[in-house]
């Protein structure tokens, strides 16, 4: 297989998880819907989901479409680049379990830069109003509001995105090493 296939292969497919996977932060986060970066999320996920639904609702916050999409996307991507490249793929459990591990790694991303992006424009464009600000900062108060409880700010300086970001580092590293010590024994 050329590697330029395979390029385009991966990129189709992992902006199709990472849309997936932000499709269902937003709704697990109850993002505003009418923000126009949701309304761009939704109308590019829309098309694939909506069929998705009429078989698997979702309940309360939780968009099972979304992440059964993302999990499908990365299973996909996997049997599509071994399909292309004649590889033999083993175990389809195996297979299946990367997926969710894949899933749960780009929540795991998408947490992690959306706290470093509000770190960064809250030294750069403090008390901006961008739709694009007010998404990150609604995407990430959930999983903040708890580090805050543990180390509330200290004469205005918030050190809970740091305690965050070393738990999700954490995460990032720790669910590989659980894979592979499930797996690969």
């Amino acid at each position: 297989m050329s590697n330029t296939l395979e390029l385009v292969v991966r990129f189709v497919f992992q902006a199709g998880v990472f849309f997936f996977v932000l499709r269902f932060l937003l709704q697990a986060c109850r993002v505003d819907f009418y923000n126009p970066i949701s309304q761009g999320v939704v109308k590019i996920t829309d098309v694939l989901l909506k069929p998705i639904r009429l078989i698997l609702p979702g309940r309360g916050s939780i968009d099972y479409a979304s992440f059964l999409a993302a999990w499908a996307a990365v299973v996909g991507q996997v049997y599509l680049l071994a399909a292309l490249s004649d590889a033999l793929i083993g175990n389809a459990v195996f297979v299946v379990s990367y997926g969710l591990l894949e899933v749960l790694l780009g929540i795991l991303f998408v947490f992690k830069w959306a706290i470093i992006i509000m770190i960064v424009a809250s030294w750069i464009a403090p008390g901006n109003h961008h739709p694009a600000l007010a998404l990150v900062q609604q995407l990430v108060d959930p999983i903040l509001a708890p580090a805050r409880r543990i180390i509330p700010a200290m004469g205005g300086l918030d050190l809970s995105p740091m305690l965050v970001i070393l738990v999700l580092i954490v995460l990032e590293s720790a669910l590989p090493e659980m894979f592979r010590s499930v797996f690969l024994g």
